[in-house]
């Protein structure tokens, strides 16, 4: 006996045949069947947002219950990360003002020594073709050419054009901008241990404990005899009482108490070298040349901090930063290294600049 009659196997068939043809008529675009799409679509709509409404709080709840666990470690780290980032710039606030105690006292430059004239950029924006920016503040407000320009994250030019009221900015990365320039690392300083002092035996003296020991001398009783005229007590047999037993002890403790502290020492900021930084255009970075490669002043290695130099011939102070090391070039022969410099600020982001009202002593006069 037949599983399906041939009314039902003619009924299988048709239905397949006309799924095949809405499939394809539907690849295809069809005006009739897009609009019973979008009718039954709309028709459902109320449907699918009350589907939504009763769903959604099920779903947060079980969210809630299985992520709980990631939620708690997230936060530890986030507050781990808050709480050194907070530790790290109160370090930094107290380094910033012992820095400018002893630089007072040394009667030394400091940046926080020079006064400054913040501006807007105005006009466009740096290009490929052009490195330079225009501000908003000019030589009404003190600004004179040469001066160094920054922003939060570090050097971005110089001033090379003075207006009454604007300013021209030439940007670092300019093939006409030059500075003078230090590469400087943080080092920990070696220190040499000498080693302990040993007695014959190969222990250190500290080691060594000191015995003493403990003697007790007892006297046994002595007999004395009569005197030659023979007049001895005779109740007492003419002995005489014996000295008390002698005894005699010496005891001494000896306590050695060994306290061995150590103390890491602190990191301090070694310059390895100077050199001057050239701008090379729009997308390359910068480069520094006239470096010597001398191991006595240690290698120089990516990642390096790089600081303006400054200088009595330098149109910026010292100290400004400018980036790190990204590529250290070997060139052959005597001519020295080369070290590509990854940027500090973003000179694509540019919005607020602030110029140092800085000048050299040799344009002073």
């Amino acid at each position: 006996m037949a599983i399906y009659s041939a009314g039902r196997r003619r009924t299988m068939i048709i239905l397949l045949l006309t799924s095949i043809l809405l499939i394809t008529l539907d690849l295809r675009g069809n005006a009739v069947f897009n609009a019973a799409r979008s009718g039954f679509a709309y028709a459902l709509r109320p449907f699918e947002i009350a589907g939504d409404v009763v769903t959604r709080p099920v779903e947060r709840v079980w969210a809630g219950i299985t992520e709980v666990d990631d939620l708690e470690r997230e936060n530890a780290r986030l507050q781990r990360i808050v709480d050194q980032q907070r530790g790290d710039q109160i370090a930094g606030r107290n380094a910033q003002i012992e820095n400018r105690r002893l630089r007072a006292l040394l009667d030394l430059e400091s940046l926080a020594a020079f006064d400054r004239v913040t501006g807007e950029i105005i006009g466009s924006s740096p290009s490929n073709f052009d490195q330079r920016v225009e501000i908003d503040v000019g030589s009404l407000d003190g600004i004179r050419v040469g001066m160094p320009v920054v922003n939060e994250a570090g050097l971005v030019g110089k001033i090379t054009q003075a207006n009454p009221e604007t300013s021209v900015v030439m940007l670092i990365t300019d093939t006409l901008y030059n500075v003078p320039v230090k590469v400087v690392a943080e080092v920990f300083p070696t220190t040499t241990t000498e080693p302990p002092v040993t007695v014959p035996s190969g222990l250190p003296v500290d080691d060594v404990t000191t015995t003493t020991s403990t003697t007790t001398t007892t006297v046994p009783p002595t007999t004395v005899p009569d005197d030659a005229e023979g007049t001895g007590d005779a109740e007492t047999g003419g002995e005489e009482d014996a000295p008390e037993a002698a005894s005699t002890t010496t005891t001494s403790t000896t306590s050695t108490t060994s306290t061995t502290t150590t103390t890491l020492p602190e990191p301090i900021s070694e310059t390895r070298e100077t050199g001057l930084l050239n701008g090379q255009g729009g997308d390359l970075l910068p480069r520094v040349r006239f470096i010597a490669d001398s191991p006595q002043f240690g290698r120089i290695e990516v990642g390096d901090q790089v600081l303006t130099a400054g200088g009595s011939l330098s149109l910026a102070p010292p100290n400004i930063p400018i980036g790190t090391v990204a590529n250290v070039i070997q060139r052959p022969g005597t001519a020295g290294l080369e070290l590509e410099i990854e940027l500090n600020v973003d000179l694509g982001r540019l919005s607020f600049l602030s110029v140092i009202l800085y000048q050299p002593p040799t344009e002073l006069r």
